[in-house]
């Protein structure tokens, strides 16, 4: 096995759409909207045989609390010689954060299964449990290849019936890609972070986001109107080869018994189907019995749609400096306030 920095950036595109969850977060687009927020992407390839078998997209990101380099569900490793790439990147993503001289550890979310034998893997390395979660680590996936009468019929009752009552009411839902349209979901938004009390992204990160994958069509915002004409809920949607994700949502819940984010989802769903994608991520839910997490609420309304949960490993940092107990600290004390 041989890693190096990739130069051929549609390489790196190519291989990622042909993974089984492909992910967003790991696409070169991804890497543009940090160029937006100022920082810098990096992509490393993982070679075997001049073949590429794994790597990742790795951005800078400089905090008050320190800088270090972030790599979003990743890396990709081959399910081959696992352990063997591993060791192999981990090798180099150390020596390269520490010739780069500004970062005091590199933070990996890997989109790979909990389980004792991927914890003990990364432990061995020298990966530490971060004190807090960057991206989702109990995900609901949908299978949406079937039909949709099969995927109505695999529902909650309730959420096919209110799905059908909003059709019947002329509940309409609105898509486009245009960034300019985004002021009305980040006014809800915000309404919506205060009454469930949520960690809020800026404006301008949800802006960026949304601009960077509009741009190739790969991001929609979704608004659900009432009969009145007045916005209840909007959302934005990534679509990136064969996974959509439920990225953002915003609810103001006006009538009780139209709640027209049953159909929104619906709709992005459907959209979904039409591109050809295989999996709808609903993103984030709370664990089981866990009646006190913020994502409480939300879980019972995205579980009722039918889908399984993905449990993935909790986010690990490889420590470069010893500036990174300072990290730790201030994100230990961040964790304790939000709650999880």
């Amino acid at each position: 096995m041989q890693i190096a920095e990739i130069k051929n950036q549609n390489e790196w595109e190519e291989f990622n759409k042909k993974q089984a969850y492909t992910l967003f977060v790991q696409s070169l687009n991804y890497g543009e909207f940090y160029k937006r927020l100022g920082e810098k992407p990096y992509i490393i390839g993982i070679y075997e045989n001049d073949s590429l078998v794994g790597g990742a997209l790795i951005l800078s990101v400089h905090a008050k609390r320190g800088n270090f380099l972030y790599i979003p569900y990743g890396p990709i490793l081959p399910e081959k010689n696992k352990a063997e790439a591993l060791k192999l990147f981990t090798k180099f993503i150390f020596d390269f954060a520490k010739s780069k001289k500004e970062f005091s550890f590199v933070r990996v979310s890997p989109f790979l299964e909990e389980n004792t034998e991927n914890r003990g893997l990364f432990k061995s390395l020298g990966y530490k449990s971060a004190p807090m979660h960057i991206l989702a680590e109990r995900t609901w996936l949908l299978d949406i290849t079937p039909d949709e009468e099969t995927l109505l019929s695999g529902m909650n009752k309730n959420h096919r019936n209110l799905i059908r009552r909003c059709m019947r009411e002329n509940v309409k839902i609105i898509k486009n890609n245009d960034p300019k349209k985004l002021n009305t979901f980040l006014s809800i938004y915000t309404k919506t972070a205060q009454r469930h009390n949520f960690f809020k992204f800026s404006d301008q990160y949800i802006t960026n986001e949304f601009s960077s994958f509009s741009e190739k069509n790969e991001a929609l915002l979704f608004d659900a109107y009432l009969p009145d004409s007045s916005l209840d809920s909007s959302a934005i949607i990534m679509y990136y080869g064969s996974m959509a994700a439920y990225r953002h949502g915003a609810s103001l819940n006006i009538n009780k018994k139209l709640p027209t984010s049953y159909l929104l989802q619906w709709e992005a769903i459907c959209e979904a189907k039409k591109r050809g994608i295989k999996y709808y991520n609903f993103w984030g839910i709370a664990p089981e019995n866990s009646p006190k997490h913020p994502f409480h609420g939300i879980t019972h309304f995205k579980k009722g749609f039918g889908g399984y949960s993905r449990e993935l490993m909790h986010c690990h940092d490889l420590p470069i400096t010893n500036k990174y107990y300072i990290n730790w600290f201030v994100e230990s004390i961040r964790r304790i306030k939000r709650g999880f």
